[in-house]
């Protein structure tokens, strides 16, 4: 037989708090993978801050000796 309203209301008011409670668990795993990658980001930053200065102060120039023949 049929449902009456108020039981077919009910099943629909648990359906609804379930798929928000998955919304919300999704949500909060998505926060946290922001704040991990953020973490990352800022761990790096910290890392690269300690370096020297200037790029490439010391050891081989960025461009590398050209050979040319003579033409005469």
């Amino acid at each position: 037989m049929s449902d009456t309203p108020e039981k077919e209301a009910a099943e629909a008011a648990e359906g609804v708090e379930a798929a928000e409670a998955v919304e919300a668990d999704d949500k909060a795993r998505f926060r946290e993978a922001l704040e991990r990658k953020a973490r990352a980001a800022r761990s790096q930053q910290a890392h690269n801050a300690g370096g020297l200065k200037l790029k490439g102060g010391s050891g081989p120039s960025g461009q590398g000796r050209t050979f040319r023949r003579k033409a005469g």
